[in-house]
């Protein structure tokens, strides 16, 4: 099993260029497609053009599985304020992908990389896996 990443604005902006250019985010981490457009103000958002996760037919599936479980007073999305859609498919790409590998005798394992307490709340209630943008850059630092 190997631990791959799907890795949120926060955690990408507290990244240094060097990072964001590793071998480790290349080879083990993902960006959705909306969270690209969160970091277009990355000088070297292009750069990370070739780690996008594309919004798919099941990705779509599973943003409508997320948003069935969003009650009043979670601090996942506010479509008063357009927040929170970075949140959203960050969850439905991690359900995604840990479907494929239940369907695996080895599956990867999907972790998403982020800092945002209400999105880590959502995770855990989904049994998705997070840790945080500290932990996220020690790994990357460490394996590069």
């Amino acid at each position: 099993m190997i631990d791959r990443y799907l890795v949120d604005t926060v955690t990408l902006s507290r990244m240094t260029d060097n990072q964001r250019a590793s071998a480790f985010m290349h080879n083990r981490c993902r960006i959705p497609e909306e969270i690209i457009y969160e970091a277009r103000g990355l000088h070297d958002v292009e750069m990370l053009k070739p780690l996008i996760y594309a919004i798919t037919t099941t990705v779509l599936e599973n943003v409508k599985v997320v948003l069935a479980t969003i009650k009043a007073g979670d601090k996942v999305v506010d479509l008063y304020r357009n927040e929170g859609n970075g949140d959203v498919m960050l969850l439905a790409t991690a359900l995604t992908e840990m479907s494929v590998s239940a369907g695996q005798l080895i599956g990867d394992r999907w972790i998403i990389a982020t800092g945002d307490k209400g999105l880590t709340k959502k995770a855990v209630e989904l049994g998705v896996l997070t840790c945080t943008p500290d932990q996220f850059i020690t790994l990357v630092r460490q394996f590069g």
